[in-house]
């Protein structure tokens, strides 16, 4: 069952990775899975909506500093694939071909990647001196 599932995707990715289908435009329609990068840009734009008003209601600049990061990274991707599929509906030559949405969405896994790797390198110990700053800032107003 696995081998006939990996078979069939295997020979749909090969359809998608010819030199036609990444750089060549059928101006006739607009298929299904074009339409999903216009799907997935609003949803992601959505996405940077609720990322900004979390950071408005972040409790430490540490989580808020993070949450930016997830709104800039939601909010640039998702209008680089509504900018695609723009591009794409007015058969813009370069620009609307499958091969500059691939480069938008793998733009956007490498920079996830970084920022998820950034979290949890850094998150635990600027959480706990921003604590830590906050405690000596507490007695020291007291001592004054």
């Amino acid at each position: 069952m696995s081998f006939v599932v990996s078979h069939y995707i295997s020979m749909n990715l090969k359809n998608y990775l010819t030199y036609q289908s990444l750089f060549q435009i059928n101006s006739a329609y607009i298929s299904p899975a074009e339409k999903l990068f216009l799907f997935a840009g609003a949803i992601l734009v959505l996405l940077s909506i609720v990322m900004k008003i979390a950071g408005k209601l972040a409790p430490t600049p540490v989580d808020k500093k993070y949450r930016q990061k997830f709104f800039n990274l939601f909010l640039t991707i998702g209008l680089g694939e509504l900018l695609w599929y723009l591009w794409r509906f007015e058969n813009i030559r370069f620009f609307g071909t499958h091969f500059v949405a691939l480069v938008v969405v793998l733009i956007g896994i490498i920079w996830f990647a970084a920022i998820l790797v950034s979290f949890f390198r850094h998150y635990g110990t600027e959480k706990k001196n921003w604590e830590k700053q906050q405690l000596k800032l507490k007695y020291l107003q007291k001592v004054e």
